[in-house]
């Protein structure tokens, strides 16, 4: 699919799961409009959804009124989102998936979005919490990424 014109949403919610599908269908059609085919918008969504998913549990410990901010940024060839919550800032060194050998539900979101996405970042924002960035950018016909 071509890639169409720049987005750039900037959207406000609250940490509540029913806004997963939401989540999800912005993550997929930022990624089909930045030119990404029906394969990688999968797995960006899947990406996304851990990482709101995450905020829902780790952030805030299940509460669903708390605030998340995402922002989405996908000019042609690029995805960018930056999740926003207002919990306890995360030290990214000890953020980590379980062993993949250990055969159970759960942890393995980081993991998930590691490999799928091309930047995966924890910064503490402003209201002292994490601001989660995933990128991913398109490969060129060569296999180089753009």
């Amino acid at each position: 699919m071509p890639a169409g014109p720049d987005v750039s949403v900037d959207v406000s919610m609250v940490s509540d799961p029913r806004y997963l599908r939401f989540v999800r269908m912005l993550a997929g059609e930022g990624a089909a409009l930045a030119g990404f085919d029906e394969e990688h918008r999968d797995r960006i969504e899947l990406a996304v959804v851990e990482g709101f998913t995450n905020v829902i549990r780790h952030a805030y410990g299940g509460a669903r009124d708390r605030p998340v901010a995402i922002r989405l940024r996908a000019p042609a060839g690029t995805f960018r989102l930056e999740m926003d919550d207002h919990g306890t800032f995360v030290d990214p060194a000890r953020i980590a998936s379980r062993p993949l050998d250990q055969v159970r539900p759960g942890g393995l979101g980081v993991h998930l979005m590691k490999t799928t996405m091309d930047v995966v970042e924890y910064r503490r924002n402003a209201w002292g919490g994490t601001t989660l960035v995933l990128e991913k950018r398109l490969a060129s016909a060569s296999g180089e990424i753009r």
